[in-house]
C-alpha cells in the first residue's frame, strides 16, 4: 500500500451533509477527510454531542479517516492573547478529535495575511508559528498521527516548507492545495510539489478557473491535472489525495477522471 495514491473525500460535498458522505465515500472506496467539524456557532455547547453523533455514523465506516482542522478567523501568532488563546484552544481540540477518530492525518491553515507586505510582520508570524508548533507537535509524535500545514492565502512554498524545516519533526509534514495554488500563486502545482520534495504527505484536489475558491470538479478549470500526477509519479510522491469538490456530482466526475488519468499514467490507488 505505500507506493500507492491514497484517495479521500471530504465531508463538505452534498453541503455538509456528514452521513451522506460517509456513505458517498464507501460507494466510492475511499477514505474520508472530516471537514468543518461541526457547527462553529454552537462548538462551545455540542462539542461533546457532536464527537459521539459522528462516531456512531462512522461506526461501520471501515476506510481511512483524516481530519481538516478547525481554521476559521484562527491565528495562533496573533497579537492579542484572546485571539491567540482561542486558537490554541481550537488546534487542541483538533488534535482531541484526531485522537478520538483515529486518524492517521490532520491538515491545519497557516492563517497567513498574504496581504500585509511588512517584513516585520512575517518574521512575528514565523517565528510565532514555530514557538506553537515546537511544542504542538510533540503530542502528534506521542499518538502516531501526522500532522500537515496547507497553503490557502500563500504566493509561494517558502513559508511552510521553512516552518516545516524548522520544526523539523518526522510528523509535521505538507498538504498542497491546488485550488489554492491556481488562486493565489504564479507557480504552478507542479513546481509546489517540487520545491516541497518529501516533505509532502497530503493533497487536496478540486479546479478552478482562477477567479474564486469554487472547489469545482477536475474537469472545471484550467488546471492541468495530468501534469500534477505526471509530477508525483516522476519524483515518486505517494501522498494522501484528498478530492475537497463541494457538489456531488462534480465530485463523482473527478474521481472518475482521476481514475483514469491514474491508469493511463500507470499509477496504482486505492
Amino acid at each position: 500500500m505505500k507506493n500507492k495514491l491514497h484517495r479521500f473525500i471530504s465531508s463538505t460535498v452534498s453541503y455538509h451533509d456528514f452521513k451522506e458522505a460517509v456513505n458517498i465515500a464507501s460507494e466510492l472506496g475511499c477514505g474520508l477527510e472530516i471537514s468543518r467539524f461541526g457547527k462553529l456557532s454552537e462548538i462551545e455547547d455540542n462539542f461533546e454531542k457532536n464527537k459521539q453523533e459522528y462516531k456512531a455514523i462512522l461506526n461501520d465506516f471501515d476506510n481511512e479517516i483524516t481530519l481538516h482542522g478547525f481554521f476559521s478567523n484562527l491565528n495562533v501568532a496573533a497579537k492579542d492573547p484572546l485571539i491567540s488563546g482561542i486558537s490554541q484552544k481550537r488546534y487542541y481540540q483538533s488534535l482531541e478529535l484526531a485522537e478520538y477518530f483515529d486518524v492517521s492525518t490532520v491538515i491545519f491553515h497557516t492563517c497567513f495575511n498574504n496581504l500585509l507586505k511588512q517584513k516585520k510582520y512575517q518574521e512575528m508570524f514565523f517565528l510565532k508559528n514555530i514557538e506553537f508548533y515546537n511544542e504542538f507537535i510533540k503530542h502528534f509524535e506521542e499518538l502516531g498521527i501526522m500532522a500537515t500545514i496547507e497553503n490557502v492565502h500563500e504566493s509561494n512554498p517558502d513559508f511552510i516548507r521553512n516552518l516545516v524545516g524548522a520544526i523539523n519533526s518526522p510528523n509535521l509534514g505538507v498538504t498542497i492545495d491546488i485550488g489554492h495554488c491556481n488562486l493565489h500563486s504564479d507557480m504552478k502545482p507542479s513546481l509546489w510539489i517540487k520545491e516541497y520534495g518529501i516533505m509532502l504527505k497530503h493533497m487536496h484536489f478540486h479546479n478552478n478557473y482562477k477567479d474564486e475558491d469554487s472547489h469545482s470538479s477536475l474537469l472545471k478549470g484550467d488546471m492541468d491535472i495530468k501534469e500534477i500526477l505526471l509530477t508525483l509519479k516522476e519524483l515518486q510522491l505517494y501522498p494522501q489525495i484528498t478530492f475537497e469538490i463541494f457538489d456531488k456530482e462534480d465530485l463523482y466526475e473527478s474521481v472518475e477522471y482521476f481514475n483514469s488519468l491514474c491508469e493511463e499514467l500507470n499509477i496504482e490507488y486505492c
